[in-house]
């Protein structure tokens, strides 16, 4: 990170120089490349800024050479020849004012840091930037009304942290405005905030703010924290977090829970009550999306109060474990992952109330049969081609909403009406991709579900004739097998015959995939003249 020193410092590496410029039929603008330490960045300005700058900079300083800058010219100042030689002047003025500086161990004026934009990305010029600004509206800020997070950047994050380590008063210029003590104490009373980086250089620097180490003990109130795009293992001070945060948004940062969760732990001890201390015991939502998480470790435990836990856009595969350590947990978001199996899903989670598993790659919901107080459910997005392998969502009592748009199934004939049959008698009570069910597909489900459970009585009343033939107290040797089957026959056309007509009809209907190309995807005429 860019540091300059009032005074000389060991290994500390100084350096300025005009590189390039680039000339219009107006003026010529100069290339100022800056180097402090190992870290670069690039400025350009016009010889008019120059002269600004120097005359500013003159009043603030008149020790300085006046005749420092190379004057003015007003005729032939395009030709390439004097450009050239500008360029070299103007290099050996910058060249002078480092040296200058760095002699009489002066601090930067003001005018110098904007001009030369040590405010970006020098360590006291970003300190002086943000604490002048916070002075002004820190208190507005605290005051808004909602929950708007305060944003602040890592690069200034790593500044603060850089320069309340060194042996420097906290004001370090005339203004009182740009007290360090400005950040920290606004930073002690914020409640909402957001510290988001990025893979990419910060502006024309060669700094990745991304890979930035900061503190973040300074913070004794928040309540709301969102980490975007940081290095975590970078971040000290987590631990003073877990007091008062209650929302926590990690983006971008993650490969694993226990980067976050641990912190001061390298493991949970297996035989300790140790990891207790180390509870996030106030965060009540989670959220963990669009990381690169391929699992769900032991240290998710430690997060135990969450009520909702957003999991999306990660790398899920398989194995959705230690879920069940989060007791008060009732959303779940696991949309946008690679999922293709959730049996033993009740197992694996609470009572939730909402699950989300769209853009997955589930082919069947057996696993969601005894999620018995899920009253959301989404499935958009998936592999489910049949109604059979959503047949057990119809033991959820609870579900009042269902979503199972751009999967398969969904281009089945009837597809509304035979998803509502599932449900039976609660068809009524369920939303299907946001809609509510209409009188008519209410009173179409309702005939072909009375089929199905006469579909399985009869399948019940033939299992106990077989049971009885082959029951120890009627040995089998007295039993016909030709006498079996004839009864079973009898039995079943008896029930169907007491059926309604029009059920026998909807039952012989199979799963018929709408031919998307064509323009007619009305129901049989046989089957619309039942109703």
């Amino acid at each position: 990170m860019a540091l300059w020193f009032t005074s000389p410092q060991l290994g500390n590496r100084r350096d300025i120089q005009i590189t390039n410029f680039q000339t219009n039929q107006k003026y010529t603008e100069y290339t100022i490349d800056i180097c402090l330490d190992d870290i670069r960045w690039q400025v350009k300005k016009r010889y008019s800024e120059f002269a600004d700058f120097h005359e500013e900079l003159i009043k603030h300083i008149p020790t300085i050479d006046v005749k420092s800058l190379p004057p003015k010219k007003l005729l032939n100042n395009n030709s390439p020849d004097f450009i050239h030689r500008r360029r070299l002047a103007l290099d050996n003025y910058l060249k002078y004012l480092f040296q200058f500086f760095t002699i009489n161990s002066l601090q930067l004026p003001e005018c110098f840091v904007n001009f030369l934009d040590f405010h970006l990305y020098e360590v006291h010029g970003i300190v002086r930037k943000l604490a002048e600004e916070l002075f002004l509206n820190g208190d507005k800020i605290l005051s808004a009304p909602g929950k708007k997070p305060f944003s602040i950047s890592p690069l200034q994050m790593h500044a603060i942290t850089r320069r309340i380590k060194l042996a420097e008063p906290p004001c370090d210029s005339n203004d009182p405005a740009k007290d360090l003590s400005h950040i920290l104490d606004f930073l002690c009373h914020v409640k909402y905030v957001q510290i988001i980086g990025s893979p990419d250089n910060f502006g024309t620097s060669t700094i990745k703010t991304q890979f930035l180490s900061f503190d973040v003990s300074f913070f004794k109130s928040v309540e709301e924290l969102i980490l975007d795009c940081v290095q975590t293992s970078q971040i000290t001070g987590i631990d003073n977090l877990k007091k008062t945060v209650r929302h926590l948004s990690i983006h971008r940062s993650l490969t694993s829970i226990r980067e976050i969760a641990l912190s001061s732990l390298t493991e949970i001890p297996p035989s300790s009550n140790e990891w207790l201390i180390s509870t996030w015991k106030f965060v009540t939502h989670l959220d963990l999306s669009k990381n690169s998480l391929h699992s769900l470790d032991e240290s998710l435990k430690l997060f135990c109060k969450t009520e909702s836990l957003d999991l999306s856009y990660n790398l899920l595969e398989t194995s959705i474990d230690h879920l069940q350590h989060l007791h008060f947990l009732q959303n779940l978001n696991l949309s946008n992952n690679r999922l293709h199996d959730v049996s033993d899903f009740n197992a694996r989670v609470g009572n939730i109330r909402s699950l989300d598993l769209s853009f997955n790659e589930l082919i069947t919901t057996d696993g969601l049969s005894r999620l018995y107080s899920l009253i959301t459910l989404n499935l958009t997005s998936n592999k489910l081609d049949s109604i059979k392998n959503i047949e057990s969502l119809g033991s959820l009592p609870c579900l009042e909403n269902l979503w199972l748009k751009n999967n398969p199934l969904t281009r089945i004939v009837d597809y509304r009406i035979r998803v509502f049959a599932v449900f039976y008698n609660r068809a009524k009570d369920v939303w299907l991709d946001g809609q509510m069910p209409d009188q008519r597909e209410i009173d179409r489900a309702a005939v072909i579900s009375a089929m199905s459970r006469a579909k399985q009585n009869e399948a019940a009343q033939a299992t106990m004739l077989v049971r009885k033939a082959l029951s120890p107290t009627k040995p089998i040797s007295l039993l016909s097998s030709s006498l079996l089957r004839q009864t079973s026959t009898n039995t079943i056309n008896n029930i169907a015959s007491s059926c309604p007509s029009n059920l026998s009809i909807i039952e012989k209907q199979p799963d018929v995939v709408l031919d998307t190309t064509g323009s007619n995807n009305t129901l049989p005429t046989e089957m619309t003249n039942t109703n």
